[in-house]
């Protein structure tokens, strides 16, 4: 079957350290054919926190590799653009200026607040906090600017299973809303397999999320890693391929030239 992780980040994200030629020489050995490079570029700290020069030297060193590993890897040119709607002209300028194969919508932070991941849940007001992210969202898939919305349910990986459970029911009609948004748009939804590598294996979104977008008209899934090291390329990247296959696609996207691809689900 046709493998391809499009959620990667190399030593132009700041939580990286990892060099190119190491994740390609990774993604070689675990059997993958293609990859696709999406280092963060957060609009929230796009000019003060160097995102925009980073932006750039992602770009073309990828575009280097491409050619180094052309006939054995197809290394594709994508970017994972954080908050977009903290700085929409600027979005648009980078999304103008470069030629990314795919693009990654995602949101890490509400605005002028921390990364979820820094955030003290035991003081928080979780509900509320959630409500404020499904409702950012969904500015964002009306906005449309990107290729495949990124792990729907972020927040997930910090907020503690019972605040989580204990507000899911308020949380579904929003969620449903995202999705219906994404869907409308022609937008596909991230099968991000990160949380599969933890001591409690989840997937972003889970299952019933993923069955969700099909029956409200979803037609493309893409799936990633969102690996930041040579060892998680790749991993596991079946499993997401079969919870996709399960929801109900028969094939996956891979994004070039920002046009899906789609290869099937065998």
């Amino acid at each position: 079957m046709y493998l391809a992780d499009c959620h990667l980040h190399t030593h132009h994200s700041p939580d990286s350290e990892s060099g190119l030629r190491d994740i390609c020489e990774a993604a070689l050995r675990a059997g993958l054919s293609a990859l696709t490079v999406t280092d963060h570029v957060e609009m929230s700290g796009y000019e003060e926190d160097g995102y925009d020069r980073a932006a750039d030297a992602s770009f073309d060193e990828t575009g280097r590799f491409a050619e180094r590993y052309e006939g054995r890897l197809l290394v594709l040119r994508g970017v994972e653009l954080g908050e977009p709607l903290e700085d929409p002209d600027a979005a648009g300028a980078l999304l103008d200026r470069h030629a990314y194969d795919f693009v990654l919508g995602s949101l890490h932070n509400l605005p002028g607040m921390d990364d979820f991941y820094y955030l003290d849940y035991r003081e928080a007001d979780v509900e509320r906090l959630m409500d404020l992210y499904f409702a950012e969202l969904l500015k964002m898939t009306k906005w449309g600017r990107f290729d495949s919305l990124a792990h729907l349910t972020y927040p997930f990986r910090y907020v503690p299973r019972e605040q989580r459970e204990a507000g899911a029911a308020r949380w579904g009609d929003a969620i449903d809303a995202v999705l219906k948004s994404a869907a409308e748009r022609g937008l596909a939804l991230e099968i991000n397999v990160s949380g599969l590598r933890g001591p409690e294996p989840f997937l972003l979104p889970e299952a019933g999320l993923l069955r969700r977008f099909r029956e409200v008209g979803g037609q493309l899934v893409t799936v990633g890693s969102d690996a930041h090291t040579p060892q998680d390329v790749g991993v596991p990247l079946r499993e997401g391929l079969r919870a996709a296959f399960e929801a109900g696609f028969p094939s996956y996207a891979v994004f070039v030239n920002r046009q899906p691809v789609l290869h099937p689900i065998s």
